[in-house]
């Protein structure tokens, strides 16, 4: 059930940025956050449904004929947590321990290093991150995906509009 439940998450995700991509090459100026669940996404946009809509069912016809490139997406949150955990991992990697009798210079020769370090992980922090989008936190397989819904919860002036898509499993239909 936990393997199906992430599946889900996974494609819904790949769903979301492929209408993300779709709609900011559209709207350069809109407004987007995604967030997805394992029955769907919510969008928060400054678009409307109108502008939505269209999108979001564009999205999923062309990750089915399998534009896989559509589930990446720069801005992911995805990317945020690979590089903060690559450099994390660096400058501890390039921390040392100060010995009790070292005084404040020698504590500080360890600071290009750690410097040096945090470089190396921004640099490789691009392409692994793609890789962990394209591998672990999306999967562009909606063959057995369908929308479900597609619900919209109006917007206050100055408000974004939260449009919520609900997915599901393709029913094979009785014989």
């Amino acid at each position: 059930m936990l393997k199906t439940l992430l599946q889900r998450v996974r494609r819904n995700h790949a769903l979301e940025h492929a209408t993300i991509n779709l709609l900011s090459a559209r709207h350069p100026e809109a407004h987007l956050i995604g967030l997805s669940g394992p029955w769907g996404f919510m969008l928060y946009t400054s678009l409307t449904t109108d502008n939505v809509v269209p999108a979001v069912m564009e999205a999923l016809k062309r990750l089915k004929r399998g534009e896989r490139n559509l589930s990446i997406h720069e801005r992911c949150g995805t990317n945020l947590i690979v590089t903060a955990t690559l450099t994390m991992l660096a400058t501890l990697i390039g921390y040392r321990r100060p010995e009790e009798d070292e005084g404040f210079l020698q504590r500080l020769e360890a600071i290009p290093y750690m410097i040096l370090l945090n470089v190396v992980a921004l640099l490789v922090s691009q392409p692994v991150r793609l890789w962990v989008q394209a591998n672990l936190t999306t999967d562009a397989d909606l063959s057995d995906t369908e929308i479900s819904a597609i619900l919209t919860t109006p917007a206050q002036p100055g408000e974004m509009h939260r449009i919520r898509v609900r997915t599901r499993p393709v029913t094979s239909s009785p014989q």
